[in-house]
């Protein structure tokens, strides 16, 4: 794997909650994403993981399901706006790339917009981490802006991949059990193209 210091300047997420509105913001979806709809109707019940929860609604959405959720967000005005709207699932202030989380902490997790506003380097932190965290067979379920989205600018924005550049990332640790090529459900219209994969975690001996 290739890694370069490729990081972008992103907002500081803290303000950006604390200045905006939820419902104006490009990621915000009050439905369950529909590609991970499809993928959880035969999941049995147990613990989730919404990284980079934001605005709250997918974690939401899954705890109504009937998962145990939590959201989780290194901005603290993002977890202070979600807690407004459901005391039914676990809101809490965390960073991926210093988690605090617990090995072994959860079944599954659902990542819509954390792992792309991150820099090579950071990523195989992040990588780690979400290792670190999911269980034993675990299930990742990871959405991505791809590089056939044409509309938004290479320079600003979420970074793009393509299928070979995730796999790269997270062959080695996790078995791809698909992936798909989608859009982004949010606000900007046309809805951007997107990448969604499905990958279960390795069991290594």
């Amino acid at each position: 794997m290739t890694v370069m210091n490729n990081k972008k300047e992103f907002p500081d997420w803290d303000t950006y909650y604390k200045q905006n509105k939820v419902e104006s913001m490009p990621w915000y979806e009050k439905n369950l994403d529909l590609d991970l709809v499809e993928e959880i109707q035969f999941l049995k019940k147990g613990e989730f993981l919404d990284l980079g929860t934001g605005p709250g609604t997918q974690a939401i959405e899954l705890a109504k399901r009937g998962f145990n959720v939590t959201g989780s967000d290194l901005s603290p005005a993002a977890i202070e706006k979600a807690k407004l709207l459901s005391n039914k699932v676990n809101f809490i202030i965390d960073d991926i790339l210093d988690s605090k989380f617990e090995d072994d902490s959860f079944d599954y997790i659902l990542d819509r917009g954390c792992f792309h506003v991150l820099s090579d380097v950071e990523r195989i932190t992040y990588l780690s981490q979400t290792k670190r965290v999911l269980k034993k067979n675990g299930m990742f379920f990871l959405k991505c802006m791809s590089k056939e989205e044409k509309n938004l600018p290479d320079d600003k924005g979420p970074h793009k991949f393509n299928r070979d550049e995730i796999l790269d990332y997270f062959k080695n640790d996790f078995d791809i059990e698909k992936i798909k090529n989608t859009v982004y459900y949010g606000t900007l219209q046309p809805l951007p193209k997107a990448l969604f994969f499905v990958m279960k975690k390795l069991v290594k001996l």
